[in-house]
């Protein structure tokens, strides 16, 4: 890769010599509760800033979880002041994705009539950046009643034209979630190759492609095993770019006149077999894709770090250990084995 990434690979190393060992994992897994744990992260090099200030004797699973989200956007922020030119354009796709869960978060209140808490609007290091830097009226949106609000708030963005033809379809929130999903990703598509060479742009297909063929594979396997969809309704839901399912096998797929059909033509059509490996024993499949993509973000991490894609890789792998922690503060919350809660922890230096 060009040497303009060296000192990107510099940063990215030293950032992941932060992250936790299975050793750090072990000795949270031995921990009985949220203060323990808590104590401890603060003793480690990755957490000791971001929990410096937090008294892990009043400190709640809710709050723990906050602290963590902020420690993920921290470290973006990190990368996206250190980065330049279209490296920092293409680091951009990773804030838009911010901004779409955060759209799809307030709506949820909107649609399911929860209340919100005044916690979850978590501001820290992210909140100047995120204003500086989005179109959103945030303002707007915490208070937004309808979609017609919401609306409102993102006129000026590229989320406005899609909210409107949600509102002129009389969409769901679910529908409101994939529409937005489905314009992120053919958004980021439109633009990799206007800001990478060719060589990063299959490096990107592979790690962001994939994840795009595991997330629809998902969701035709949720569509007919849980919901009993229609073949014409599932395809409506699926994300509009793919990278090694071709058009005819996703027909195929959707088709499939059962789900043990279904799974059978992922196994001898695609490469994704292992994404549904054991889920005729009770084994989610969304397990499974945390470790597929688990690995896949640690090879390009490690064998290709002097690139673009390794920002995206590390981030992936960022988001990894938050999930862990989460994982295992909610197993410890709920008296859970721990041999049990190892089995749903990946990663680890």
């Amino acid at each position: 890769m060009s040497a303009e990434y060296s000192a990107v690979a510099a940063k990215l190393k030293a950032m992941h010599s932060r992250f936790l060992t299975r050793h750090d994992y072990e000795e949270l897994l031995s921990k009985k509760s949220v203060s323990d744990i808590c104590f401890y992260l603060k003793s480690t090099p990755g957490y000791s800033d971001v929990l410096s200030e937090v008294n892990e004797h009043n400190t709640h699973r809710g709050q723990m979880e906050l602290l963590l989200e902020q420690d993920l956007v921290d470290e973006y922020v990190r990368l996206y002041n250190f980065v330049d030119g279209k490296q920092r354009a293409m680091l951009e796709f990773w804030f838009m994705r911010y901004e779409v869960e955060f759209l799809k978060r307030e709506m949820r209140y909107i649609y399911t009539h929860e209340e919100r808490s005044s916690d979850e609007i978590n501001q820290g290091k992210f909140d100047t950046f995120f204003e500086t830097h989005t179109k959103i009226n945030r303002e707007i949106m915490h208070s937004a009643s309808s979609l017609s609000d919401c609306i409102a708030a993102c006129e000026g963005t590229p989320y406005a034209d899609t909210l409107k033809r949600a509102l002129n379809l009389d969409a769901d929130f679910f529908q409101i979630a994939m529409m937005l999903d489905s314009y992120y990703y053919t958004s980021v598509w439109r633009s990799v190759k206007r800001n990478l060479s060719d060589k990063q742009v299959k490096l990107f297909y592979k790690l962001e492609g994939s994840k795009v063929d595991m997330l629809n594979l998902m969701w035709i396997y949720r569509g007919k095993k849980y919901f009993e969809l229609k073949s014409e309704i599932i395809f409506t839901y699926l994300l509009p770019v793919s990278y090694r399912l071709t058009d005819d096998i996703i027909r195929q797929l959707v088709n499939a006149e059962t789900v043990e059909r279904f799974v059978e033509l992922v196994e001898s059509s695609t490469p994704y077999g292992a994404l549904f490996e054991d889920c005729d024993k009770d084994r989610f499949p969304e397990e499974n894709y945390r470790y597929i993509y688990n690995n896949l973000s640690k090879n390009i991490f490690v064998n290709h770090s002097q690139s673009m894609v390794a920002v995206y890789a590390y981030l992936n792998l960022k988001e990894v250990e938050l999930n862990n922690i989460t994982t295992i503060i909610e197993g410890i919350r709920y008296s859970l084995n721990a041999d049990f809660i190892r089995g749903h922890v990946r990663g680890g230096k």
